[in-house]
């Protein structure tokens, strides 16, 4: 009992959190609005970047295809599948609220380790996730841009420079860091302790977000019915699973290997709250009040489901594959991360 709730504590955690801001918004309002969003993901996205080793990235360099066939269906596929399955929800708030999500990079930390996890090539997971998250200031903009309004279109160049400060420079400021004499030893002994303060910083974006979703629950100018809310998290999680299986099977018939295989459907169809939620902070709270709905629909289907996902993945991995052993419990800490 005690190794799994070592395991599974972020979820319980997050389900803890989510239910507390549903139910006394007004207790933790005062911690959560206190933050600058951006602050918060930056200090998370810098963190995980100083722990990732150089050297696995690196090495998925050799064969970069597995990485750019993810990249392509994270910024292709994904976006145009959430478009077209928003018109099966009943408001124009959840149909954006899904397509922003789409649009946004992959995480960073739980594809990688639930791609190890199942038995995958962790390394091309990890190309496959810096590559979206470095060129989310053009893809992600250029689909929002597209997909939502009018004024999305002409805020084009702020948002771009925002994703690329965001997310672009502490990341690099991350990797560098690493090259700094005396820097590794202390960064690879505290890892999980660093894997725990990046968690702890997404649980303040996810908490900010759900009460939001309390506040606007409770304003009868945005009422949302039981049949909507129900409708919404379908829609997400089979958006999510519609990807994952897809750059599974499309990966087999490219004939990439299954440890790719495995390392592409994660990378493909995971994406990243905090990015989003900083995105509908920023551009899209005031027009589209329960856009976040959909957002914590999907990254909570990504992370019970992906659970189950990674599970039967590896039992199906031949007894005789050693290539990519499953993780430690302490590089389990990070299973659970959001980003």
């Amino acid at each position: 009992m005690k190794a799994f709730l070592r395991k599974r504590w972020f979820l319980f955690l997050l389900l803890f959190s989510v239910g507390l801001a549903w139910s006394r918004p007004h207790w933790l309002r005062p911690i959560t609005h206190a933050l600058d969003p951006r602050v918060v993901v930056t200090t998370a996205l810098f963190l995980i970047a100083l722990s990732l080793e150089s050297r696995s990235l690196f090495s998925s360099l050799i064969r970069p295809a597995p990485a750019l066939w993810a990249v392509c269906i994270s910024y292709g596929a994904l976006p145009a599948l959430a478009r077209c399955a928003g018109w099966l929800l009943p408001d124009s708030d959840l149909r954006i609220g899904l397509f922003i999500m789409a649009s946004v990079p992959c995480t960073l930390a739980s594809a990688v380790i639930w791609t190890r996890m199942a038995g995958g090539n962790e390394a091309a997971a990890l190309l496959g996730i810096l590559l979206t998250t470095g060129t989310s200031w053009l893809a992600t903009t250029a689909w929002l841009a597209w997909g939502t309004d009018s004024a999305a279109a002409a805020e084009a160049p702020e948002r771009m420079r925002e994703l690329a400060l965001v997310l672009i420079v502490p990341i690099g400021i991350g990797q560098l860091s690493r090259a700094i004499r005396g820097v590794v030893r202390p960064v690879t002994h505290y890892k999980s302790v660093l894997g725990v303060i990046s968690q702890l910083l997404i649980v303040v974006m996810i908490v900010r977000a759900a009460v939001d979703v309390g506040d606007k629950l409770g304003e009868k100018s945005v009422p949302l019915t039981a049949t909507a809310f129900l409708a919404t998290a379908a829609v997400c999680l089979g958006t999510h699973l519609a990807a994952l299986a897809g750059g599974f099977w499309s990966s087999g018939w490219l004939r990439l290997g299954r440890p790719n295989q495995i390392a592409v459907a994660f990378a493909c169809s995971q994406k990243t709250l905090p990015v989003a939620l900083l995105l509908f902070d920023s551009y899209y709270k005031d027009a589209y009040p329960l856009a976040v709905v959909p957002m914590l629909f999907y990254h909570a289907g990504q992370l019970i489901a992906d659970t189950f996902v990674a599970d039967t993945l590896a039992h199906q991995q031949p007894k005789s594959s050693e290539a990519f052993p499953l993780p430690t419990l302490t590089e389990s800490l990070d299973l659970e991360s959001g980003l």
